[in-house]
This record gives C-alpha cells, structure tokens and sequence, in this order.
C-alpha cells in the first residue's frame, strides 16, 4: 500500500475542498478518460473558473499547449486533444503525479460544460481510489 506524502495529502484536501465548493451537482466516474466528471450550466462558469484556478493554477489553451511539460501534452493527447474552446487546468507536479481539469463546453449547445479531474503521471491503483472516494464517484 502506498504511503501518502505530505504533498499528496495535501492535494487530496484541497481536492476535497474543491468538491465541497463545486456549482453543480455531484461527480460520476468516467470509464473512458478515468477520471471523475461533473457538469454544470454555463451560468456559473465565472464561479467554477475561479474555483478551478484555486486548485488546478496552470492553464493550458490551443495556442500554449505546445509549451506545456509532457504529462500535459500526453493528457491532451490520451484524451483527443484540444479544441479552441477547451482548457486544461493542472496542479504542479507532486511526486511525479499531476491533478489535472479539462473543462469542456458542449460544443454548439452553449448551456452545459462539462468538467473532469484525473490524475496522471506515476500513479496507483490507491491513488485513483482515493480521488475516486473524494469524489463520491464510486459507483461505476
């Protein structure tokens, strides 16, 4: 079993904080991408950004992306890229893990946009659980 440093506890309480905090309902666990989602209207986008910033500070568009550290890049990548409309907010890199957002607005509907949080980078099996748990997404 893995043993939780210091930073890793760290970012899990404020992923939890994130969670208690967040503009919408609850999250579910999504198989595809495995990682925890969430949609909201767009109405509260202002209060979700800000939100999201408070945890996740770096911010990656179409036009930075090709500046970003691999683990970004291979997100984006794993996860069909990004289109103008897209973001991907990330945590600095702990112990060779990453928390990161997409935040994806329905394209062409202009309502709903919908928000993911994953974990990549060196993780666990106990990792992805306990972001699954701090979720509430463990229900598949």
């Amino acid at each position: 079993m893995r043993v939780l440093t210091p930073d890793m506890v760290k970012l899990f309480d404020d992923l939890r904080h994130f969670r208690k905090g967040w503009v919408a309902g609850g999250w579910s666990w999504d198989r595809r991408f495995e990682c925890v989602a969430s949609t909201f209207a767009h109405t509260r986008a202002d209060e979700a950004t800000r939100l999201v910033a408070s945890v996740l500070p770096n911010l990656w568009k179409t036009a930075t992306l090709k500046n970003a550290p691999p683990l970004i890049m291979d997100i984006a990548e794993a996860t069909g890229g990004l289109r103008s409309d897209q973001l991907l907010y990330a945590a600095p890199e702990m112990d060779g893990i990453i928390a990161y957002g997409l935040w994806w607005p329905w394209g062409g509907e202009g309502t709903n946009i919908s928000m993911r949080v994953g974990l990549t980078g060196h993780t666990s099996f106990e990792d992805v659980t306990k972001l699954r748990e701090v979720f509430n997404a463990l229900d598949d």
